[in-house]
């Protein structure tokens, strides 16, 4: 599961206004700021990878300029109705990301809290969220838009804009948000900044000729990336700020995330139909069909209030380049200094999903970027084919050019979707 913060970058949460109903944290961002951001949210869907992120957000004392660096080694727990405690275990590829084991989803109705243990021994957790009902997704349609522009490419035209009905329970105050994620037919799978993508690995210390870099026996799998300073042994590197791009060695499919909050409270529509909501707006990437995954979400009210003020601040701030001097406290607390601010939320969710398979028939007359363009705003550069030389020749080893593995990543996975449609 993709926390609901990290979608929005959790730099974002550096950025806020002073608000009347949330904490504030007064921080004159040069120099001072330093805080932990948690982000995290629990849901029903067993299929879901259940996760939490920690990391440390802290200004340069110089430049004023921040960064963002994973929490690794905590401890953290995950506490149900009080009583029952799931630990969390710290995934090996990606630093400050917890999940919880696989296969385990929360339940509506039950109440869930977070706990945290930094290596250092300082201890934190979040307020008790319990897991609010979410209702069915009762009809999708979709339309395509040909003259809506997509960033960062404005330059293009045509989204495909979903609309969903729903009941919304009566005599019960609700709160939803909606997401999507899209998958999309991927080729490409590296680029390499000054450097080859080499199956095998480089001997260290070895050439052929002074012109080229020698292959060893072993799997290596990664870009190779010469030294830009001279070294006794080896070619020397004639230029710098290049980059190859090398296709996918296997079926390989892009997993892109909506970028804008959708939250709704049913104040003024108690009981009724929600019909006609806008929840997905997917942007015409590629001529092949992609498929969409459409998220209904329950919010607790306490979440709701959050992620509004969120909202409401990344809409008045004027774009992301603005710093204001304040940034949003979520739900989680330090055990033995409440005064210490800490930004994010941690949440339960109940989920309605639907897929939708988008064939794009209807998108005549639009002409798309594809989706390499209008993910990097340039076209691919392939590394030369012998005879021809590129920047980096390399002796020996699988034959130029090679193919790179597809790895998987939240944005990226080699496995077949459910529910795609091969064509």
């Amino acid at each position: 599961m993709k926390g609901f913060i990290t979608k929005f970058l959790v730099v974002f949460f550096l950025w806020f206004l002073s608000l009347s109903c949330i904490d504030r944290l007064d921080y004159n961002i040069s120099g001072r700021l330093n805080v932990v951001v948690v982000d995290g949210r629990i849901t029903d869907i067993p299929t879901d990878e259940q996760l939490v992120r920690i990391n440390r957000s802290k200004a340069n004392e110089y430049n004023g300029r921040f960064g963002s660096t994973p929490i690794s080694e905590a401890k953290l727990e995950l506490v149900i109705n009080g009583g029952e405690v799931v630990p969390f275990t710290e995934k090996k590829d990606i630093a400050g990301t917890y999940i919880l084991p696989h296969g385990f989803a929360g339940k509506v109705g039950q109440s869930y809290q977070l706990r945290i243990q930094l290596k250092e021994g300082t201890q934190y957790e979040s307020s008790i969220q319990v897991m609010p009902a979410v209702p069915k997704i009762e009809k999708l349609s979709v339309a395509f838009n040909p003259t809506n522009p997509f960033a960062p490419l404005s330059n293009f035209r045509g989204t495909h804009d979903f609309y969903l009905d729903t009941q919304d329970p009566a005599d019960e105050h609700n709160y939803y948000s909606w997401e999507w994620d899209v998958y999309e037919k991927q080729d490409w799978c590296r680029t390499c900044v000054d450097g080859v993508y080499a199956v095998n690995n480089i001997l260290p210390g070895q050439n052929m000729f002074y012109l080229y870099y020698v292959s060893g026996n072993e799997l290596y799998e990664d870009c190779f990336n010469p030294s830009l300073n001279y070294i006794a042994g080896y070619p020397p590197l004639l230029k710098r700020n290049w980059y190859y791009d090398y296709l996918c060695r296997t079926k390989c499919w892009e997993i892109l995330h909506n970028q804008e909050m959708n939250i709704f409270d049913d104040i003024n529509t108690n009981g009724g139909k929600i019909l006609g909501r806008k929840v997905a707006q997917i942007p015409f990437y590629q001529r092949v069909p992609c498929l969409a995954e459409i998220r209904q979400t329950s919010l607790t009210s306490e979440a709701f209030l959050y992620y509004q003020h969120f909202q409401e601040q990344i809409s008045n701030a004027g774009g992301v380049a603005d710093t204001p001097p304040t940034a949003l406290i979520g739900n989680i607390h330090n055990i033995a200094n409440p005064k210490e601010a800490v930004v994010g939320f941690f949440t339960a969710s109940s989920v309605a999903k639907i897929r939708y398979w988008l064939d794009r028939k209807d998108t005549d007359g639009v002409v798309p970027p594809g989706l390499f363009m209008a993910l990097h705003s340039r076209a691919p550069v392939e590394e030369p084919a012998p005879p021809d030389n590129g920047y980096i020749m390399i002796w020996g080893g699988p034959p130029r050019v090679p193919t790179a593995l597809c790895l998987e990543s939240e944005s990226r996975t080699a496995n077949k979707p459910e529910g795609w449609q091969d064509y």
